[in-house]
């Protein structure tokens, strides 16, 4: 049995103990959350054309259950992929994760490799390590049940040398929440009709530029009042990206709406940043000859041509950013003197053609009024605003092409001195802000994601909405 820590047990034994509440029977939670061993109630019921991989059924049935044997919640993550492996994240309904295995093969091979067994994370989730593998390969995994029978399946990619042609899925703000009946966040259907998009373009991996989680329910980014909130917020969004979530590697940028903001304490950030780290897994410093941060929230790879360097504005800037609630200011945004070194570091030392960068919104703000501008807003136009021009130079001396990033719910492409600063749209954020707020002199208020394929002499961007429209493209 697992033999976790009374800290790493805690939220699970409030739960057990009725210490949190529970759902009442309208899906509402007085102060509470749904417990481990009860079934998710209630919750809008998306349209006909909802996924056919759900049954019909909204997304968060059955993340947790009361059902008989091993059940999982959504389709298994993968992460940190490498030229030699990768690494799988399994989410539990029901059943427990000791016994459970995975194995892997070159697509379309006749025998499987030898099963690896599961590395127990908590009493709902495992992780599995791959290697041995071949670069630049499809690979189709299994996870089998105690009895070796197979679970699930899916498919990831491994890392590409220079020279090989793929192509990027991107998408932002996708507000999932911890509480599916609650109405002030991301929109459920919107989020699986743009996974089942991303789906079909089968891209070698998804990167998720912040503000995957939604806590508006206990108020304006006050972060959650225990890990069972943002466990449940990561099982929904693990479960709302539907099959897509199977057929390709994730990558998470953290958000204001995380839970891990630098004005929390401590305590409440390390809540989030457990959760987060348990069920979004992402690349540890060790997993790639860039390095990264401890805690998973920024890092950098090749991959092909391409580097890629993903940010964190959020958990190393203390002041408070809450519009009208306490707005601080637009240049007082910043990395931390730590993750800034690493990163002058990695753009210094990156020999690949491409280079882009991935954060959620620019370190500064510039939107059309001084609230927004403070909150982050503005994409490009802060390009010289606060500690984002020094970040700007940086771009532009060691020769990066794009930012992207989310926060403002709207397509747009911005090029200052030559650098695009593009946002995909949002892939389920209801709100979508036009130039009253941000400022863009052109933006499409809709919600999609992006498409990028990147080869050794040209990149293409496309910027798609939900209904399938390409909105925008560029080349470089």
């Amino acid at each position: 049995m697992l033999n976790l820590s009374a800290a790493a047990r805690a939220p699970y034994l409030l739960l057990a103990a009725g210490l949190l509440g529970a759902c009442s029977g309208n899906g509402t939670r007085p102060g509470g959350v749904v417990p481990r061993d009860a079934s998710v109630i209630g919750g809008p019921v998306c349209p006909a054309d909802w996924p056919s991989w759900y049954g019909g059924a909204p997304a968060w049935i059955e993340c947790d259950s009361a059902g008989e044997g091993v059940q999982l919640c959504g389709a298994p993550l993968a992460f940190s992929p490498t030229a030699t492996g990768f690494k799988l994240s399994v989410a539990l309904a029901s059943g427990a994760p000791e016994g459970l295995a995975a194995r892997a093969r070159p697509a379309g091979a006749q025998a499987w490799g030898t099963p690896v067994v599961a590395e127990v994370k908590a009493i709902d989730t495992a992780h599995f390590t791959f290697t041995g593998l071949a670069a630049a390969t499809r690979y189709e995994y299994e996870v089998l049940g105690p009895d070796g029978i197979a679970l699930t399946a899916g498919s990831a990619v491994t890392q590409r040398p220079a020279g090989q042609s793929f192509t990027f899925a991107l998408i932002t703000d996708t507000h999932v929440g911890s509480n599916p009946t609650y109405d002030n966040q991301g929109n459920w259907c919107t989020l699986a009709k743009i996974a089942a998009q991303v789906s079909a373009a089968a891209p070698d991996f998804i990167i998720n530029l912040g503000d995957m989680l939604d806590f508006h329910d206990f108020g304006f980014n006050e972060p959650p009042p225990a890990a069972a909130y943002s466990r449940l917020a990561y099982l929904h969004y693990r479960r709302s990206l539907g099959e897509s979530l199977g057929r390709t590697s994730h990558f998470a940028t953290i958000g204001n709406w995380e839970g891990e903001d630098g004005f929390y304490s401590e305590d409440e950030s390390a809540i989030s940043r457990g959760q987060r780290m348990l069920y979004v897994p992402g690349p540890s410093p060790t997993a790639y000859p860039q390095s990264g941060s401890p805690g998973q929230d920024y890092f950098a790879f090749t991959w092909g041509d391409a580097l890629f360097v993903v940010l964190n504005v959020m958990s190393y800037t203390p002041t408070k950013h809450l519009l009208s609630y306490d707005p601080g200011l637009p240049d007082d945004w910043t990395l931390g003197e730590t993750q800034a070194s690493w990163l002058a570091t990695t753009l210094a030392q990156a020999t690949s053609r491409w280079k882009f960068v991935f954060i959620h919104h620019p370190v500064g703000g510039n939107a059309a009024e001084e609230l927004n501008s403070a909150y982050g807003r503005g994409g490009g136009r802060a390009a010289y605003v606060g500690e984002q021009a020094i970040l700007h130079q940086w771009m532009l001396q060691y020769g990066v092409q794009v930012l992207f990033h989310g926060h403002d719910h709207v397509f747009t492409d911005m090029v200052v001195d030559g650098i695009h600063y593009t946002q995909p749209g949002s892939a389920g954020a209801i709100w979508l802000f036009d130039s009253s707020t941000t400022g863009y002199e052109t933006s499409w208020q809709k919600s999609g994601w992006g498409r990028v394929t990147v080869g050794p002499a040209n990149v293409d961007v496309q910027l798609l909405s939900v209904d399938g429209e390409e909105l925008y493209a560029y080349q470089l």
